[in-house]
């Protein structure tokens, strides 16, 4: 089905933190600033294992010992899915979906997330509730998920990897009453060649177009205001998440690039649909015309 971006572009966008939008946050923001497009978003789990970085917010959020594990574990959920809504405030996000998993801890083991801290088949159960309810019989045109990565944290990954279970499932079950939307993963490191992920193919990019990636210019100026760029929103973004003391310095330094980097995942084309990559196609275009002309 041809998605002409004439029409309102519907965005779903998966993360596993709080924080994880603003991987996302210059291509998000031209999506519902510049092509008024309607965006919402998941959020995996509430981001409680943040404790150790939140010593430095504590006295903004009423001298509550955030950095104290117990502690901070039972505040930090509605602490910082306030700040996460702060941020898609900035964005532009329409509505949050929050499923309210667990953050136990950093690992990039993905099994261990998967046995000892997320219910797997109820996050699928959920993404699928979500792609088909979410915004009613209109469903989603394009679906953003965290690119998975071996060298990535493991909540990351999975959060990527259980939406691209679920639109396989979706895709298996062919229901006529369930638009399923093109699913693309943007990547949390700078790459200079296409990313492997041989752990699962569900995860398998397309590499055999003459596009292997797309790319959104952090560099670009905002529209109207000639001397801020795209880094800007995410130096705003970073603020609204106080309780992660360190983001804005990671923002700066470690996360400082000139591109956002998606990639076009494969299992898009078993439906043998040649207007889904035509649409990410025409997507990207239409962003760079407004911006470079």
């Amino acid at each position: 089905m041809a998605v002409a971006l004439s029409t309102v572009l519907t965005v779903l966008v998966v993360i596993a933190h709080p924080d994880d939008e603003i991987l996302f946050g210059g291509f998000i923001h031209s999506l519902t600033h510049q092509l008024n497009a309607s965006v919402d978003l998941i959020c995996v789990t509430n981001g409680e294992g943040g404790f150790a970085n939140a010593g430095l917010a504590e006295s903004f959020y009423d001298n509550i010992k955030l950095r104290e594990e117990t502690i901070g574990r039972i505040h930090l959920p509605r602490i910082r899915q306030q700040e996460l809504m702060g941020s898609g405030r900035i964005l532009g996000i329409r509505k949050f979906f929050f499923y309210d998993q667990l953050d136990l801890e950093y690992s990039r083991d993905t099994n261990s997330v998967l046995s000892n801290q997320w219910n797997k088949e109820w996050v699928i159960d959920r993404f699928h509730h979500t792609i088909k309810h979410g915004n009613g019989i209109r469903g989603y045109d394009l679906m953003i998920v965290m690119l998975p990565n071996v060298n990535s944290h493991g909540h990351h990954t999975v959060s990527g990897l259980l939406a691209l279970e679920t639109i396989s499932r979706l895709q298996q079950m062919k229901s006529a009453d369930i638009f399923i939307p093109t699913i693309i993963g943007g990547s949390e490191f700078a790459l200079d060649h296409p990313p492997i992920y041989p752990e699962n193919q569900l995860a398998k990019v397309l590499t055999n177009s003459t596009v292997n990636e797309f790319r959104f210019n952090l560099r670009w100026k905002l529209i109207n205001v000639p001397i801020a760029d795209y880094q800007t929103i995410l130096y705003w973004m970073a603020a609204e998440h106080k309780s992660q003391g360190g983001l804005i310095a990671e923002v700066f330094t470690e996360f400082k690039r000139v591109h956002e980097q998606y990639f076009y995942f494969t299992i898009n084309e078993r439906d043998n649909l040649s207007s889904r990559l035509l649409m990410i196609q025409n997507l990207f275009t239409q962003l760079a015309n407004i911006h470079e002309h």
